[in-house]
């Protein structure tokens, strides 16, 4: 599986008529958040992400499943632990911020992941996602996300 949701990070921040100079912020705010969720598979920092998806986070993966919290965090888990595949390079050339009110923003970009699968064949693969953000408590979080495969 492409792990375009946990991966769709940097890159520039959307400017327009839901952004202020206070939201600007914000954008830099939710946008480091994602590029530490998009390097998980590289760093494995599995806390990073348990704090930043919501109790409630469901994704649609590209085959059109629907994964909540759990089985997303066992899924990277297991990839991790059963080295399905070692990245060697994440980057995301497209990542836009809006944010909208104090507490709600959508975010969606790019990302293009290098590495070897399980077998040791070369991968490279390119992925579009989307992440609805919501502030709880004053925290940002992760409360919904969409993937597909670019080819």
């Amino acid at each position: 599986m492409f792990v375009a949701v946990s991966t769709m990070l940097s890159g520039c921040v959307s400017t327009g008529t839901t952004q202020s100079a206070v939201s600007a912020g914000e954008a830099e705010k939710i946008t480091e958040l994602a590029r530490q969720w998009g390097r998980v598979p590289i760093t494995k920092d599995m806390d990073h992400l348990k704090r930043i998806l919501a109790d409630d986070f469901s994704v649609v993966t590209p085959d059109g499943n629907v994964i909540d919290k759990q089985d997303w965090i066992a899924l990277i888990e297991r990839d991790i632990k059963e080295k399905t595949n070692t990245f060697t390079s994440i980057e995301h050339p497209v990542f836009n911020v809006r944010i909208y009110g104090k507490n709600f923003a959508v975010a969606n970009g790019v990302a293009h992941t290098v590495g070897k699968d399980k077998d040791g064949k070369s991968f490279s693969r390119k992925g579009r996602g989307t992440a609805v953000w919501v502030r709880k408590n004053g925290t940002w979080q992760v409360v919904a996300g969409h993937s597909s495969r670019l080819e």
